[in-house]
């Protein structure tokens, strides 16, 4: 190339970078203040931060709710995060309420997707030594905490002020979650003794890869413990443990008694175990005789899946 053509060529090209990088410049002042203010765009937390109260019994909200999904959950709750995640959660808001000047309350509002899966994380949650409170289902607590379940919803509240109103917060969370639907879900059983505790299985209920998501009741029947076991979506179910029992060649037999069907499975593994579909449910039991469990099963299947005294 001629010397004096690739001179003019590169002086050229180095003239142009100024004008490059001002055009470059220019352009980026023409943003969309909306890519950067979330406020302006509309963009929320999460629709579950409308749950929380704004004020309640000389207490206000602190500051803004905090969001954790499953990508970030253990910032929150070190150590224990796996066990929500594996347990069905979606998201968690905090919020927390003090009166200006120390806090009050901590109230951890977890998504477990499903009322059941509420269910399972209250009955682990819960301490053995926790009294009762009339709130929501599942409702335990002391002066220290106060846990309970709406619908698909799991509530903790954390007291760190003497007399913290934590049953007034918790009764306002529950109008305002009524209000968009879900409500209370009970998981009740027959009177089939005298309950002493209740657990969730999420997968591979006794073994079986294809039985999950099951509440499993003991209870102290004549001097014994037996199980009962209850499953919320229970019609499929009981087609596969029909064609996995007929498969493996274990005997069954069909009982019928004042309109209920029972399944009696007559199990070289597990003994003698029963059970039946009530509605879209599936309902059983292990060790316990069939003719002790008919009556009770039948009053509650009468009462649509209540006991005879209406508790749940």
């Amino acid at each position: 190339m001629n010397p004096v053509v690739s001179w003019w060529l590169r002086g050229g090209l180095l003239a142009l970078l100024p004008l490059i990088g001002y055009g470059v410049w220019l352009d980026g002042q023409s943003y969309d203040p909306g890519l950067l203010d979330f406020k302006q765009a509309g963009v929320r937390l999460s629709p579950m931060v409308d749950f929380l109260p704004e004020r309640v019994g000389g207490l206000a909200r602190q500051g803004e709710a905090r969001r954790f999904g499953k990508e970030n959950l253990h910032d929150y709750v070190n150590g224990h995060a796996e066990f929500f995640i594996g347990a069905g959660f979606k998201e968690l808001i905090v919020g927390e309420y003090g009166d200006g000047t120390r806090p009050g309350v901590v109230v951890d509002l977890y998504d477990m997707d499903k009322p059941l899966f509420a269910f399972g994380v209250v009955t682990q949650e819960t301490q053995p030594d926790a009294q009762p409170v009339a709130i929501g289902e599942m409702g335990s607590g002391d002066a220290r905490g106060l846990r309970f379940i709406f619908g698909p919803y799991y509530i903790k509240m954390t007291a760190f002020a003497e007399g913290a109103p934590l049953e007034e917060i918790g009764k306002l969370l529950i109008n305002n979650m009524g209000k968009v639907g879900g409500g209370v879900r009970s998981f009740a059983f027959p009177e089939w003794g005298r309950p002493t505790a209740t657990r969730f299985i999420k997968d591979n209920y006794r073994g079986l890869d294809f039985f999950d998501h099951v509440v499993e009741r003991t209870f102290q029947w004549e001097g014994r413990e037996v199980q009962g076991f209850l499953v919320g979506e229970g019609r499929g179910l009981e087609q596969r443990l029909t064609a996995f029992l007929a498969r493996e060649g274990i005997p069954v037999k069909q009982v019928a008694h004042q309109g209920l069907m029972v399944t009696v499975v007559d199990d070289p593994y597990e003994g003698t175990w029963f059970f039946l579909r009530d509605r879209e449910q599936l309902l059983g039991a292990f060790g316990l005789p069939l003719e002790a469990a008919l009556g009770p099963l039948q009053r509650f299947v009468e009462h649509g899946g209540q006991t005879q005294s209406g508790k749940k």
